[in-house]
């Protein structure tokens, strides 16, 4: 709704000049920038937005005219509007301060959030009243500006209560006038996801009032910086009486002060670019399980290793394949990790033609079920000499299953970072760390691996290979006393850690471990499983199998004795193995950087919900010339293989997540699973696809290319529409079938099922075949996604989905009931 006639004139304005700038404008490079204000200029407009498209406080006239006179006040022009048409560049760049007035639900489409973005980047000022932390629930940028989100409010003995407020930070413009405590009337709201960044204002005394949900202490106003600007939030301002009552309105002039700032034109140098200039180059696909790259010096050329033993060289300019050697790996036909694993080129392969490989093959001494080699080879031309091979470890495995690990990096230094998984069955662990000290428990015993600290098994090595087939131990590794741990460990305690990078300009590894299974806490075991992003700037303990996540402890549970013990201590972790040889009091455990489990989770909500396989690229480079725009430098790159997605974190300097978002969203990735970011910038990508034990075009290795000068399509929400080959079902059924296949997605059940062919799992249309008779198969199925299965579809157990809600699992369940034979769609 516009309020005040005189401003009609002024937000048809603003709207025409919408109508007529171009679709998106871009300020990063190869787009012209925004350049309506001079640099001496100083801002004399302000935003004062109230869209609430589902539901209206009766107070937003009020507001809008109580912010639209103190604005006036300070001499400023206020443009009040509702229409989110005006969120462009080309408009937000000329205002001072954005102010939503009770804004509620989602008011601006993706190409308006981008603007606001990017105005907020470029140093723009916030300020939200009362149900803007009930606006825009799932854009989580908009999340961490406002510094929570809406949980409840009292509704008994009545929504509007009389409260006690308190000044707990009087040395700010929203605050210092007022007294150190006062009632006001007002609906009060209980917050969730609060930031850890914001600075509190005012907080409620719950004893005031009844009904008060949030805890003992209640922040209901606060302010910070973020990501290059300033919001302000107060939660008062729900009633229309609040709008003319002098203490809010000191409180409310105050924030507006504090977003105004100097009211400097922003800046547009550095923000988030425009993702639609982001697409995918495919040098090759049609591959056969892919699982590991790297790219020479020069990026000419690629060797990619696929799972069942092949090596293939790609020519990067001409897109060719060669097929440099097959390696005679471990069972490559069976459905399991073992096979090869991981290439690296040596740091001076033009000159020396040297390569590293990591795979499994029998133990010919028959002492061990296999072994994971590391082998040094010459390459001659584009073949591998097999002749040359130097084995520089033989690493002992059991025939478990699984938990390889699988990368090879080098740092700047020569040092080869070697990533090794735990090599333990976790089937019969309860969802927890492994800890089985039974007599047949071996398998099912990661303190034998990742905990003992005489076995390189779960942990990242750190050596320098001599190039003749021997290495030595760089200093500063895990154990300067061959005693206490083998010299080649850096980091112990990994689970399965696929993916490792090394910070060129620090020398810090980065790497991603794959968590358990567990879904929730408990009393006997522990913690749910989480999937982790690890920074190591030294050598440590990173806790598998005695901690997960952030460091929180298993219990110390007995197999023998089938009882549960205390909590493993992170400063002192107790390895009770009965196989370990090595310490039994391990190294202080560190935590990890960012830590994930199935379902959504408040700390890291950017990452969504569903299966989890935790990857990372590495911290894009801060200096040199760049393939992307300079916003990318100093942030760190991840992947998730299940979920398919590769985001940017922003950490601070205190290692903190400040926000985390899509790279390249509108490319569709199937199954990343190892990344590279090379020194010129660009980001290169092995896609194993979607399909377990599977190739063909998802498989591919691609590079991910920034295009300055890209020809933008209009950018609109997602929206899930009506599948085609449906035309005898209802509409409402047919758009429950869509939301059912795009949840099928978002929760990365396509990672273990396939619509009509077996790959982990079975397919959707066998499930159907098996269940689809029955009384009600749409609640049979959902009841199976969230209990989840073993032994009915063979040797590969189905956790539990109980984390998914009642209706998404039933719109799965429709999804899988509407899938029809090949050539019946």
């Amino acid at each position: 709704m516009t309020v005040n006639t005189p401003r009609i004139f002024a937000v048809f304005a603003l709207v025409l000049l919408g109508a007529l700038s171009t679709a998106c404008s871009d300020s990063d490079q190869g787009a012209e920038k925004p350049t309506s204000t001079q640099p001496g200029d100083l801002l004399g407009s302000v935003l004062i937005f109230s869209k609430s498209p589902e539901w209206q406080h009766e107070s937003i006239p009020a507001g809008v005219q109580a912010v639209t006179d103190l604005v006036e006040a300070r001499g400023l022009t206020a443009e009040a509007t509702d229409d989110a048409s005006v969120f462009t560049d080309e408009q937000l760049q000329t205002m001072a301060a954005v102010v939503f007035v009770n804004t509620r639900g989602d008011v601006l489409n993706a190409q308006q959030q981008l603007a606001f973005e990017r105005y907020i980047q470029a140093g723009g000022g916030f300020v939200g009243i009362h149900s803007a932390a009930d606006t825009e629930g799932d854009w989580h940028w908009y999340r961490r500006l406002l510094g929570a989100t809406f949980k409840s409010h009292p509704s008994d003995p009545a929504d509007v209560q009389a409260a006690t407020v308190k000044v707990v930070n009087p040395h700010h413009p929203a605050t210092e006038t007022l007294p150190a405590q006062f009632r006001l009337a007002d609906e009060w709201y209980d917050f969730q996801q609060l930031s850890d960044r914001r600075t509190d204002l005012l907080t409620l005394d719950e004893r005031s009032y009844q009904g008060g949900q949030h805890g003992a202490y209640h922040p209901i106003a606060w302010y910070h910086d973020f990501d290059g600007g300033r919001a302000f939030y107060t939660g008062l301002g729900h009633t229309i009486e609040m709008f003319s009552e002098p203490l809010f309105l000191k409180h409310l002039d105050g924030g507006l002060e504090y977003a105004l700032a100097e009211r400097r034109p922003p800046d547009y140098a550095e923000v988030k670019p425009d993702p639609r200039r982001f697409k995918r180059d495919i040098l090759v696909d049609d591959l056969n399980e892919p699982v590991s790259f790297d790219v020479t010096e020069d990026y000419s050329a690629a060797m990619i290793a696929q799972r069942q033993g092949k090596l293939l060289w790609v020519d990067v300019g001409t897109r060719e394949m060669t097929e440099m050697a097959e390696f005679e790996v471990f069972a490559p036909a069976k459905n399991i990790e073992f096979g090869l694993i991981a290439v690296a080129f040596d740091p001076d392969f033009a000159e020396n033609g040297l390569i590293y490989a990591m795979y499994n093959l029998p133990d010919e001494s028959g002492e061990h079920d296999l072994l994971q080699r590391l082998a040094q080879f010459k390459v001659d031309g584009k073949t591998v000499d097999m002749t040359s091979e130097q084995v520089l470890l033989d690493i002992p495995n059991d025939n478990t299953c699984c938990h390889t690990g699988g990368n090879l990096e080098f740092d700047q230094h020569g040092n080869l970072f070697v990533a090794l998984g735990d090599n333990a069955n976790p089937f019969e662990s309860n969802g927890s760390g492994p800890i089985n000290n039974t007599a047949e428990g071996t398998h099912h015993d990661a303190l034998r691996s990742a905990g003992n600290t005489q076995d390189l098994r779960g942990k990242i090595l750190r050596i320098q290979p001599d190039k003749n087939g021997g290495y030595s131990i760089p200093e500063g590794n895990l154990f300067a006393d061959p005693e206490q741990g083998r010299p080649e460990i850096y980091v112990m305690g990994t689970r399965n850690p696929y993916t490792i990078a090394v910070d060129e300009s620090t020398g810090t590894l980065y790497y991603g471990d794959i968590g358990p299974d567990a879904k929730e806490e408990t009393a006997d075991f522990g913690p749910r499983g989480y999937d982790e992003i690890n920074k190591v700037t030294e050598a440590g303990n990173f806790g598998w199998p005695t901690m997960v996540g952030n460091n929180i402890p298993y219990r110390m549970y007995d197999y023998e004795e089938e009882t549960s013990g205390k909590l493993f201590n992170p400063l002192a972790p107790e390895n009770f193995s009965p196989r370990n040889t090595g310490l039994e009091v391990l190294p202080p455990a560190q935590p990890a950087l960012i830590w994930y489990p199935y379902n959504n989770t408040e700390r890291f909500p950017e990452l969504g919900q569903g299966g989890r396989n935790a990857l990372v690229a590495g911290m894009y480079p801060d200096s040199g010339e760049l393939a992307y725009p300079a916003y990318y430098q100093g942030k760190l790159i991840i992947g998730d293989f299940m979920r398919s997605w590769i985001k940017v974190v922003t950490l601070d300097e205190y290692d903190n997540v400040v926000k985390i978002e899509d790279l390249a969203p509108a490319v569709d990735f199937a199954g990343p699973l190892d990344l590279k970011i090379t020194p010129d910038g660009r980001l290169w990508v092995l896609e194993y696809g979607s399909q377990w034990w599977a190739g063909g075009k998802e498989a591919k290795l691609s590079v991910v290319e920034y295009d300055a000068d890209a020809e933008l399509a209009e950018l609109n929400d997602d929206e899930v529409t009506a599948t085609a080959g449906n035309d005898g079902i209802g509409h409402e059924a047919q758009l429950e079938i869509a939301e059912g296949k795009a949840a099928a997605k978002d929760t990365s059940c396509v990672a273990c099922h396939q619509e009509r062919t077996e790959s982990v799992g079975p397919s959707f249309l066998a499930i159907k075949q098996k269940y689809g008779d029955l009384d009600d198969p749409t609640a049979y199925i959902a009841s199976a996604i969230a209990n989840g299965s073993s032994g009915k579809w063979g040797e590969h157990a189905m956790p539990a989905h109980n984390f998914l809600e009642q209706e998404t699992r039933e719109k799965l369940a429709a999804y899988i009931l509407s899938i029809t034979p090949e050539g019946e769609e």
